[in-house]
Formats: C-alpha cells, structure tokens, sequence
C-alpha cells in the first residue's frame, strides 16, 4: 500500500551503515582539509617540539611555506627561510608576503635544507608528512586531504560517484546535474550521501515519490557554484572559530 514503511531488511540497514560511514569520511576530509588551508602563525619552536610527537601531520605547501597539526582542529603555519632554515625571522612586509632583507641567502645549493632534514628525520619517527604542490594551492579537498589516513577520503568520494552513476533515475538532479555537483567543489559528493535515494534521516521507511521537478544539467552548474561558495565561507568560519 502506498505510503506504509516497507520491511526493514537487513540489506537496507547495510545501505544505511555504508551512507553513513562514507557520509563520516568526506565530512572528516572537509573539515581538516578546512582547518588545514586557514590556520594560525606558528613559531620554528612549535614546529621543532610538534615534529617529537608521531602524532603530528606536517603539510608542506612549497619550498618556502609549512604548516602542520599534533590536534584536528589545531593548524599552524610558518614560513621558512629562503635557505631553508628556521633560526629567524622569514621576513614578512606588513601585508603578509613573503620576502624582506632579512632573507639569507643560501650559501651552498647542494646543502640540505635545515627544514628538510628536519622532516626527513621526522618521517623516520612516524611523523606524517604530506608534501603538496604549491603553484596548485589550495588542493582540492576531497584529493589531499593532509591527514594520517587522509586516503580513504578520495576513496569514499570516488565510491559515491560509482553510485550516483549507477543510479538510473535520482530524485534530486538528473546525472548530469549530480555531476556538476560533484566535481566543481566536491560537495556534491556528501550531498548526495545525505539525500539519494532518499534523506538518510528516513533511509528506513518507505518509498517516496520522486520529486516534482529535478535539476538539470545547467541548474546544477549553478547549484555547484553556489554550495562552492557557501561552504568555502563555512570553511573559513572553522578556521577562525578552531585556530
């Protein structure tokens, strides 16, 4: 009969458990990837006390630039010589950029830079160190998420589009418009997790309708954009609120 809850069977509980569990996944990879692109100026004693513990995930952005976390929700950053050292100042201009007089310059190109025997060193001692390109800076979050087991979050992505794929009609966008979603910003990734087949809140009752009007291709272009956007302020909102 129409609208009464179907029997709750074992192969809908596991639908659900694996909703939730790549749901949990991406959110992780969104937040610390978050956290990770705003975080607070650090010091080189931080760093040098932070790279002790094992714990603690390092991301270095480029040559010049390391930030790194031993918390979650706690990212520093500091910016590095231009020979590689940390034994002082790397010399800001008031607006933040990187440069000044203070610089030194390097006395040897084949010496190793102070900061990457540091982390070598660091790696050997079960430190997590994620070096990321940094003329493509910020990455995409569901690609590089600076974290110990930060794969599982392109993982769970990747295993949500086989999905979306897979699915012949869903009720909120069309193919097309999921696509978008999903690959401009990612977000359409845990938005899809949270509302197909149906909202994850109501994963156990019965069928529902489709709705009235799905978006298409070009209503979804849109709507990336849009949830782009939103959650790029939401992410920066975590930055200020944790850092």
């Amino acid at each position: 009969m129409e609208g009464q809850p179907v029997v709750k069977t074992p192969w809908r509980v596991v639908g659900l458990v694996v909703r939730v569990v790549l749901l949990a996944i991406l959110l992780w990879g969104g937040v610390v990837s978050g956290l990770s692109t705003f975080p607070r100026e650090g010091t080189a004693a931080e760093l040098r006390a932070a790279l002790d513990d094992k714990d603690t995930i390092v991301y270095l952005v480029d040559a010049r630039e390391v930030r790194w976390s031993n918390h979650p929700l706690h990212w520093r950053r500091l910016i590095v010589n231009q020979d590689g050292s940390l034994s002082s100042d790397a010399g800001l201009d008031l607006e933040g950029r990187i440069g000044g007089d203070s610089d030194p310059a390097p006395e040897d190109p084949d010496e190793p830079r102070e900061i990457d025997v540091l982390l070598a060193a660091a790696e050997l001692r079960g430190v997590t160190v994620v070096r990321a390109d940094g003329d493509n800076w910020p990455p995409a979050w569901f690609e590089d998420v600076p974290a110990r087991y930060g794969w599982l979050v392109p993982l769970a992505w990747f295993a949500t589009l086989l999905a979306m794929l897979a699915r012949s009609r869903p009720r909120y966008a069309n193919r097309w418009g999921w696509f978008w979603m999903f690959f401009f910003g990612g977000v359409g990734a845990p938005l899809y997790l949270l509302l197909e087949p149906q909202p994850i809140w109501a994963a156990m009752d019965g069928p529902m309708p489709p709705v009235r009007s799905r978006l298409d291709g070009g209503g979804g272009c849109l709507m990336a954009l849009l949830l782009a956007l939103v959650s790029g302020l939401g992410l920066i909102g975590l930055g200020a609120l944790f850092g």
